[in-house]
């Protein structure tokens, strides 16, 4: 009766355990999807989580042997994610991303796609018309947001001319976009890309 009583316990801590590993994302690789985005956001962010638990294993050890295995391990971790992201991207084009023109800017857009991706930066390419001339250098602001248009990565981020070298364009000019936002860990909620001013882009950089 009393190996029973134990092996029952057991079981029960064994359970218990199993579950709150669960509930910390400690126990699963699994992915969250994105309707845009798709698997990218998850991806990065399974193995943003990884870096951080490996940074506090880090933090906490006090044998120096361990603290150098531990880095290794941070570096390899961190070099597997770079190239899980760029493999899933190369497998998975990202087009058709949503986008909102909430400052004026002269041009129109005609799609919006993942240009390349890492662990810590989504970059975006943007296929635009001018529809005015506009003689100097074309810089637009963005932000990512949710369905609730909450900001979801820390700082904005800046798009322009691609060889970001041209100095004035002419209207009816169709020209590409590139730039990006950190973060792509944060976009697991992404719904669009706003296109805001610049005041709006700087008040963000203020408050951090």
């Amino acid at each position: 009766m009393k190996k029973l009583v134990y092996a029952l316990s057991y079981t029960a801590a064994a359970l218990l355990a199993f579950f709150i590993i669960a509930s910390c994302g400690g126990g699963s690789d699994s992915v969250v999807s994105n309707e845009h985005l798709g698997d990218l956001p998850g991806i990065a962010k399974n193995y943003v989580d990884k870096m951080e638990a490996k940074k506090q294993e880090i933090k906490l050890n006090t044998d120096q042997d361990d603290a150098f295995k531990l880095y290794k391990e941070s570096e390899l971790l961190e070099e597997e994610a770079e190239k899980k992201v760029e493999e899933h991207l190369v497998a998975h084009p990202i087009t058709g991303i949503p986008f909102e023109m909430i400052s004026e800017y002269p041009f129109t857009i005609k799609d919006i796609s993942v240009f390349r991706c890492s662990d810590t930066r989504i970059e975006f390419k943007a296929n635009i018309t001018m529809t005015k001339n506009y003689p100097k250098r074309l810089f637009v602001y963005i932000k990512a947001v949710d369905s609730e248009g909450n900001q979801l990565t820390r700082k904005n981020g800046v798009m322009g001319e691609s060889s970001f070298s041209k100095k004035s364009f002419k209207e009816g000019e169709e020209i590409e976009l590139s730039g990006s936002v950190d973060g792509p860990a944060d976009l697991v909620n992404f719904d669009k890309l706003l296109f805001v001013s610049k005041e709006e882009y700087n008040k963000r950089k203020s408050v951090l």
